[in-house]
């Protein structure tokens, strides 16, 4: 294939810096809120998911990585690969802004699989004195890990009336064609440097993954705040199911009340009229810690998501060398006109004993655990003077999340607070792996996904009525 050649410049970049990745992995791993059973950084911070794939026989999870420190500082791409959703190997770096026109990054893409190959798709972050330049990138994996690069972007530059913040390419193939989605910014007055004034989302077609013609924006029927990020796209029984992270969405009541946000819009993606008829949207996530969500086909076919479990910059009082995480894997269905996300049946099998409950107050004994409750939707998770709260208002229909009585507090600036309205809940689902909790109401109807940092996470307690349900330890 012309244009590419093996980037040796990676492999000599991170040999280089061994012995301090080896030494900054060694301090993270004494933390006593690492997961168990979510994929985190080993050293640095880890932000969204990328280049997600089942390739090869295994399955292939890249992510934005800043290795040497737990802060936003010059992006790579991580990579690990599983070959059941659980036991992940060593992350390695993939991807290193090696190259003049990636010099201040490698930003979030995704992979689609072309013969025999795994195409990785990015975008090459490259600053300037009036701003940036956006440019999309391509790195080609072999089936024995190899990764080439172009010697050039596949797309570079801005258009008419879009700011320089184009980012974020999402690969698919439709009737025959590839088409990439790529968020963006547009100008509703005078062009001026940084964001524009409105999020959109472009469209580009290919015949070869290699050279790309742009066709226009997408016509979308919901707020698209003011930059539109990491667009992913599935097809699950006929429907397409888009997702995309708006930035400056305005919060209305119990939504959009974190940093950023990011929504799920059923129904049909128009590529001929370069519009989404969208027979429903929501808020992907009702919790704290939640963003960047990108979805895949993973072992026979199975349409998978993960999503970054973190949200821009939050305030968290605890670091120890390491930031941040990906969430469980979640397979996603359609049923009876609402859609749905759970964790995958791998990462269920995992939590295997299982013992009935009954009880005002249950001792897990154990900081990785799947509290299923059918009973008892007001309790505490922790000890007296450092816990979290869930409760469910029959009256008001709101399910609600506190954090408000953690002794480390959390992003307080954003409130303590995190509530969602669902009609009948039936079935309460906490998964909580050390300082990661993901907690799914009626099998996935709604999410929370949230951080604490707490010194004893087993002990929870009813506040009302009795616990009933299943207690399930890895």
């Amino acid at each position: 294939m012309q244009n590419l050649l093996v980037d040796h410049k990676t492999n000599v970049y991170i040999e280089e810096k061994r012995i301090l990745l080896e030494e900054l992995a060694a301090k993270a791993a004494s933390s006593r809120y690492l997961p168990s059973y979510h994929i985190y950084p080993q050293s640095g911070l880890m932000n969204d998911p990328n280049g997600l794939a089942y390739f090869n026989g295994k399955y292939q999870v890249f992510f934005q990585w800043y290795p040497f420190a737990p802060v936003h500082g010059l992006k790579h791409w991580g990579h690990t690969t599983s070959e059941n959703l659980v036991d992940w190997s060593k992350q390695e770096v993939a991807l290193s802004p090696t190259k003049e026109y990636e010099k201040n990054g490698c930003y979030s893409g995704n992979a689609i699989e072309f013969q025999g190959e795994l195409y990785l798709f990015y975008t090459a972050n490259y600053k300037t004195g009036a701003g940036k330049i956006p440019k999309q990138a391509v790195a080609i994996m072999d089936k024995e890990g190899h990764v080439r690069k172009r010697t050039e972007p596949v797309i570079d530059g801005t258009l008419p009336g879009l700011s320089g913040e184009l980012r974020d390419p999402f690969v698919f193939e439709r009737d025959g064609c590839f088409y990439m989605l790529l968020g963006g910014s547009k100008f509703a007055d005078e062009v001026r440097p940084g964001f524009g004034d409105q999020g959109v989302l472009l469209l580009y077609r290919s015949n070869n993954l290699l050279n790309w013609s742009y066709q226009g924006l997408i016509d979308l029927p919901f707020p698209t705040g003011y930059m539109l990020e990491c667009p992913s796209l599935i097809q699950i029984d006929g429907k397409d199911i888009l997702f995309l992270s708006p930035m400056g969405i305005t919060p209305e009541k119990e939504r959009f009340n974190n940093r950023f946000a990011s929504i799920y819009a059923v129904g049909e993606l128009d590529i001929l009229n370069r519009c989404f008829h969208s027979d429903y949207w929501d808020q992907m996530d009702a919790g704290f810690d939640f963003y960047a969500p990108q979805a895949f086909l993973g072992k026979n076919q199975q349409p998978l998501l993960y999503g970054w479990f973190g949200c821009g910059e939050p305030d968290y009082p605890v670091q120890d060398g390491w930031q941040h995480g990906l969430t469980f894997p979640q397979q996603m269905q359609l049923e009876q006109g609402k859609f749905k996300r759970y964790p995958a049946s791998e990462i269920v099998e995992v939590f295997s004993q299982k013992q009935s409950v009954e009880s005002e107050k249950i001792n897990t004994e154990s900081r990785n655990y799947w509290l299923e409750l059918t009973k008892g939707f007001k309790f505490t998770i922790g000890s007296t003077n450092d816990y979290w709260e869930f409760q469910y208002d029959t009256k008001t229909k709101l399910a609600t999340v506190s954090r408000d009585n953690l002794a480390q507090k959390i992003d307080v600036g954003y409130g303590e607070k995190r509530s969602v309205r669902i009609q009948n809940l039936q079935k309460v689902d906490v998964f909580v792996d050390n300082s990661f909790v993901e907690l799914y109401l009626n099998h996935g109807e709604q999410v929370f996904t949230f951080r604490v940092f707490q010194d004893e996470c087993d002990t929870i307690a009813a506040q009302q009525g009795i616990l009933a349900g299943y207690l399930h330890k890895a």
